[in-house]
């Protein structure tokens, strides 16, 4: 297991449904913050800018909330918990499906080389074909997006049409 699990939130209270999902991070996260922080020292416009920019994956959430009274998705970035930066409002009309897939797998390097690996992603498909990633994880993890992926569907398989595809990857 890689260490890292699946945070999200999903509250219910009329006419909303809002779905709250974490980052994920790792060790390699946390190392280069300290090393871009200790670097800064020396190298301070470009890895302080670094440093921030992991400061703010560490520490941001992003947040959909989908109302039923105006048939609107509001997506939003919270930072540090406090600041909530609105990113985009998109209609329900727009919303192809949810689709829950292995599509983002292959290519990855490890200290071996080039290896294929699997990411599960959870992603709203709009109708120009532009995908909105919610969550994406390793193997390990495949059980917490599948209860995600089902959670959402159980509450808004009305509003949304949701789907599950795999392709199968092709070893070297």
């Amino acid at each position: 297991m890689s260490g890292y699990n699946v945070r999200y939130k999903i509250k219910f209270k009329r006419p909303d449904v809002t779905l709250s999902v974490e980052d994920s991070f790792t060790l390699l996260d946390f190392m280069a913050l300290f090393a871009c922080l200790l670097l800064g020292l020396f190298f301070a416009v470009f890895l302080w800018i670094f440093a921030v920019s992991l400061l703010f994956k560490l520490f941001t959430r992003h947040e959909y909330v989908f109302n039923s009274d105006t048939y609107k998705l509001t997506q939003y970035i919270r930072v540090f918990g406090y600041l909530r930066i609105r990113r985009r409002i998109i209609p329900f009309d727009d919303i192809d499906k949810f689709l829950f897939s292995n599509f983002e797998s292959g290519q990855a390097l490890v200290e071996r080389g080039l290896i294929n690996k699997e990411w599960f992603t959870l992603e709203i498909v709009l109708t120009d074909k532009r995908r909105i990633r919610v969550v994406r994880l390793d193997t390990d993890e495949i059980e917490q997006v599948h209860e995600l992926y089902t959670e959402l569907k159980n509450l808004m398989n009305d509003w949304f049409h949701f789907e599950v595809e795999y392709e199968e990857l092709k070893d070297d």
